[in-house]
């Protein structure tokens, strides 16, 4: 599924990339002497005459971002919704029985209320730390080396004439623009019919909407370098987070505290310092300078206006959760070290639902 929701996205760069098969032999080489039979084919000959129907991707090729490149989007959705049902039955599962409960422990045991509800929280962290964990990997193997990845101004300017509204994105790009927008609309539906319902529920559901909009308008307004950095430092974050989490469930507190603490730690960092005062600064600012006002005269300010108000609005949710870290903070000292329940309690009363 994966595959195939790249190769859709590809076909909106080439659509008229269409099968082509191998050459035709000229007249010489088909004659032949009508008194041999001719040889089988061998494997690589049939292999050869084959029709060549996926050309191969280009990964550094440019292009504009368009609309249809969206049809990507639900592909994704239903590749996260598959690899998470898969794992779910056959890893996440096994893995909480075993990490969870111990032998002869029959008031908290795989089977009662309590225990049922750990596994599922354990398992959702566990999906979770493997999406943050496979999305940072992937958002740094494609922007490290770019020359925007060290320097803001780059975010709008080059390779070579190309300024900002008017720059093509790489395919490699596309592929992780897709890749999240996918699993954050899929993201959706699970807060709807699948996960533990949490007290920030409105808080969460919220973000991943807004999240959807900011990776759609981001791509159509080209604002696909910075969006990918910002990717990346917030999926840095989680993972730490997740992993707080899993350790947590496990009961290795050890590990649970170092965890929390490094997420903290990243938080304050990369959200609450790098991306206000660097990310931000230079959505506000430093556009404003390689903008040209006279050819983008209506749809520049359009552009800057929206997308930075998504992007603020995204700072406030950060303040707000740092509210709820700290407070989880104070209880962690109080408690001298041990980290009590989950960051985002869960709600009172609230009806669970089975996987």
């Amino acid at each position: 599924m994966f595959g195939f929701a790249v190769r859709i996205l590809a076909s909106r760069i080439h659509p008229s990339a269409a099968t082509q098969g191998v050459d035709e032999p000229s007249n010489r080489t088909r004659k032949v002497d009508a008194s041999l039979p001719s040889p089988p084919p061998s494997g690589l000959q049939r292999a050869a005459a084959m029709p060549s129907s996926l050309p191969p991707i280009n990964w550094e090729e440019e292009s504009y971002p368009t609309y249809p490149d969206f049809a990507a989007i639900p592909f994704f959705a239903v590749f996260f919704f598959a690899v998470r049902f898969l794992l779910d039955r056959f890893v996440f599962e096994w893995l909480a029985r075993r990490l969870i409960f111990k032998k002869g422990d029959e008031k908290f045991g795989p089977t009662t209320y309590a225990g049922k509800r750990k596994i599922r929280k354990f398992k959702e962290s566990a999906w979770k730390c493997v999406y943050f964990l496979s999305g940072e990997l992937l958002a740094l193997s494609v922007t490290y080396n770019e020359p925007w990845f060290r320097t803001t101004r780059n975010f709008w300017v080059g390779p070579g004439d190309q300024v900002w509204p008017d720059q093509k994105i790489k395919f490699k790009l596309k592929v992780v623009y897709m890749y999240v927008a996918g699993f954050y609309t899929y993201s959706i539906f699970a807060l709807l019919f699948w996960e533990t319902r949490r007290s920030d529920f409105g808080i969460s559901m919220t973000h991943h909407v807004a999240t959807v909009f900011l990776i759609a308008l981001s791509y159509i307004f080209r604002f696909a370098r910075v969006g990918s950095v910002v990717l990346a430092i917030h999926d840095a974050t989680d993972v730490f987070l997740e992993i707080g989490k899993i350790s947590k469930y496990s009961g290795h507190e050890l590990l649970a505290d170092v965890s929390f603490l490094v997420f903290v730690c990243s938080w304050v960092l990369l959200r609450l310092i790098y991306y206000p005062f660097w990310i931000l600064w230079s959505t506000s600012y430093e556009v404003v300078l390689t903008l040209d006002k006279e050819k983008h005269k209506f749809e520049g300010p359009i552009y800057y206006y929206v997308f930075n108000s998504l992007l603020f609005s995204l700072l406030v949710l950060h303040i707000y959760w740092w509210v709820l870290m700290y407070r989880m903070l104070v209880k962690q000292i109080q408690s001298r070290g041990h980290i009590g329940d989950d960051i985002r309690s869960d709600s009172e009363g609230e009806e669970e639902h089975e996987d």
